[in-house]
C-alpha cells in the first residue's frame, strides 16, 4: 500500500491584482458615478440605497432584449422600475 498525498493547503482569497487596478481606475474615472447624469438629484454611487434579492419572473423575450443592449441589464431594469416609481409618487401626491 502506498500513503496517501496530502492535499495542498488553499491560500487564503487575496483579491487578484487586476482587480485592484479595475478599483482604482473605477473611483479615479468616475468618483462622483450617477446612474443618470442628466437626471436631477441621482443617487452618487457611494450613497446608493441597498439592495434585496428576489426571484422574479419575466416573459423571455422581455429579459433577451435587455441582454441584447449589452451588460448591465439588471440594472437597466432597476432604473427603469425606479422611475415608474418615482412617476407613481408624483401623481399620486399630485391628485
Amino acid at each position: 500500500m502506498t500513503a496517501k498525498t496530502k492535499k495542498a493547503r488553499r491560500k487564503t482569497t487575496r483579491a487578484r491584482p487586476g482587480k485592484i487596478d479595475r478599483l482604482r481606475a473605477s473611483v479615479e474615472d468616475e468618483f462622483l458615478f450617477r446612474a443618470e447624469p442628466d437626471e436631477p438629484g441621482a443617487i452618487t454611487r457611494w450613497n446608493r440605497p441597498r439592495k434585496q434579492r428576489i426571484c422574479l419572473r419575466v416573459d423571455i423575450e422581455v429579459v433577451d432584449w435587455f441582454k441584447s443592449q449589452g451588460p448591465g441589464y439588471q440594472t437597466r431594469i432597476n432604473r427603469i422600475l425606479r422611475r415608474a416609481v418615482t412617476a407613481g409618487k408624483k401623481t399620486k401626491s399630485g391628485r
